[in-house]
């Protein structure tokens, strides 16, 4: 049997998908799928459908829940010493961390108490292979040249292809 070549995907479906994973993220903040796709103007079942290894279901007939963590790939904007580079990152949790490592790096252009320590944190961690950057004379550096500017975190929230 043939098997058929992959196509891209249209720009309905990516709208879709921008919109299941706002919902995957609403029902992992303690929202019900059924709540959580009616504010994104979509039905569950369309959710599961494109989001299927994300949610689970104890039983016939019993609540789908979402998994803890998820290995999807997504092109976040990720700090190097070159500026800040859109590259692949997958997975939740390496995901979470680059979330984590924004809001320390704004604590810290706020000059907030506290904040190189919560820096020095993510020292010797990376993220879709790219290392934290940790230094703080660097970061002043980069700040200087204008590069610490926060647009988005993610590059495409339609996740790389």
């Amino acid at each position: 049997m043939r098997r058929q070549t992959s196509r891209p995907p249209t720009k309905r479906e990516k709208e879709v998908r921008e919109r299941s994973l706002r919902v995957l993220r609403r029902t992992r903040h303690g929202e019900s799928l059924t709540l959580a796709a009616r504010a994104e103007h979509i039905k569950p079942a369309t959710v599961r459908k494109y989001l299927r290894k994300q949610y689970r279901q104890s039983g016939p007939g019993k609540r789908w829940v979402p998994t803890k963590s998820d290995s999807l790939t997504m092109t976040m904007n990720i700090l190097t010493p070159l500026g800040r580079t859109p590259t692949a990152v997958r997975g939740s949790r390496e995901r979470a961390r680059q979330g984590q490592y924004e809001a320390a790096l704004r604590k810290w252009r706020n000059g907030e108490p506290g904040a190189e320590a919560e820096l020095a944190a993510f020292e010797g961690l990376s993220v879709g292979g790219h290392p934290l950057i940790t230094d703080v004379r660097l970061l002043a550096t980069l700040e200087d040249a204008g590069v610490l500017d926060f647009e988005e975190l993610y590059s495409s929230f339609t996740g790389a292809a």
